[in-house]
């Protein structure tokens, strides 16, 4: 690779995990919802809700987005993963008699935890008063707070913000195929951009 080209196309490359991790960019709100509008609703449904959607549409980017708002709303967040076939609850020893009525517990992949598990973490937050917000990939019986959903102008927009003002070897054709492929999943298209990019890249 000459000296011109690598200034143009520097060796790391835009798609990296680094680069597209949640929190990485910002989510892209569509129509008037914006954080502080959600965390409005959060908070009058007594800071209990759900975040649906299908995987890879932007759930973990929402929540790092709502996250500083919440805090900044007062809220002490405490984060939970859940994660498959696991038969405890994603909650550290006495952790949960720290919880108070300014707790906000959020639970990422809330169902996959038992409906046995479920049941507990509902029943504590209730006792301590604490609030709780999920995601999940279908309604679990909170209050809906947001839908994330993918749309093909919003993964075009994503894939231009990353790369190089001076790449021309990724296109929207390129973009709309994989979202063919992959549909709402942005973090599968995200993974196939970065091969490409490998791929064509000038050396």
């Amino acid at each position: 690779m000459n000296g011109n080209c690598r200034q143009l196309f520097p060796d790391q490359n835009p798609f990296s995990t680094a680069a597209v991790k949640p929190g990485a960019i910002e989510f892209r709100f569509c129509g008037d919802s914006n954080a502080s509008s959600l965390v409005t609703t959060l908070q009058r449904n007594r800071w209990h809700g759900e975040i649906v959607g299908p995987h890879g549409s932007g759930k973990s980017t929402l929540l790092q987005t709502l996250l500083p708002v919440i805090e900044a709303a007062g809220r002490v967040v405490r984060y939970y993963v859940a994660k498959p076939n696991e038969s405890q609850l994603p909650i550290p020893a006495n952790e949960q008699a720290t919880w108070t009525a300014s707790t906000q517990v959020v639970v990422e992949g809330y169902e996959l935890l038992t409906r046995r598990q479920q049941k507990m973490f509902d029943r504590a937050c209730r006792e301590k008063q604490a609030g709780l917000l999920v995601t999940c990939h279908k309604p679990q019986g909170l209050p809906p707070l947001f839908h994330t959903s993918i749309t093909i102008e919003l993964a075009i927009s994503l894939v231009e913000l990353l790369l190089p003002a001076a790449c021309d070897f990724i296109t929207p054709i390129d973009v709309r195929d994989s979202f063919s492929r992959h549909g709402q999943n942005l973090r599968e298209l995200l993974f196939e951009m970065y091969d490409l990019y490998e791929q064509r890249r000038p050396q």
